[in-house]
């Protein structure tokens, strides 16, 4: 049976792959975005991370950043515009991620299990154990506990 679309559900029904997407929808529509977090069937695969742009939304980011670094959970997280895209894209993700992702080693080797280290299974677990938690926050922060996700725009 095909899962609910995360659009029509309530949010005691969102799995955690998915609640950052749920979340964030609150806030405004999506022009584009990447809806689970991480690979529930194999969290290691990479850490979590929200990648998502809104449909003219452009002030919302920085009231975003404020919130997320206002955050306080297992691991450190930030939003930041991805480089790596054409478009303006938009990352939540730990911030030991972003800065790895910044370094010559990952430009070169694009391995962010070596560059995080032998914690990298801890540090994945740990940000799967942040998610509903900074969910929450986001949630709180924005009085979103009461609204609806916006459906997304297509460009």
């Amino acid at each position: 049976m095909p899962s609910k679309n995360i659009y029509l559900m309530e949010n005691d029904e969102v799995e955690y792959p998915e609640l950052m997407a749920y979340t964030i929808a609150k806030l405004g529509s999506f022009e584009w975005n990447r809806t689970s977090m991480y690979d529930p069937k194999n969290i290691f695969e990479r850490p979590a991370g929200f990648y998502f742009r809104f449909h003219n939304q452009n002030e919302i980011y920085t009231e975003l950043e404020d919130c997320i670094n206002a955050f306080h959970g297992k691991l450190q997280w930030c939003i930041h515009v991805s480089a790596d895209t054409r478009h303006k894209n938009y990352i939540i993700e730990p911030l030991k991620v972003h800065d790895a992702k910044l370094s010559d080693e990952f430009s070169e080797s694009y391995n962010l299990k070596g560059i995080l280290g032998d914690n990298y299974e801890s540090f994945c677990e740990q940000a799967i154990e942040d998610i509903p938690f900074l969910c929450k926050h986001i949630e709180v922060w924005f009085e979103l506990e009461n609204k609806r996700p916006y459906m997304p725009t297509l460009p």
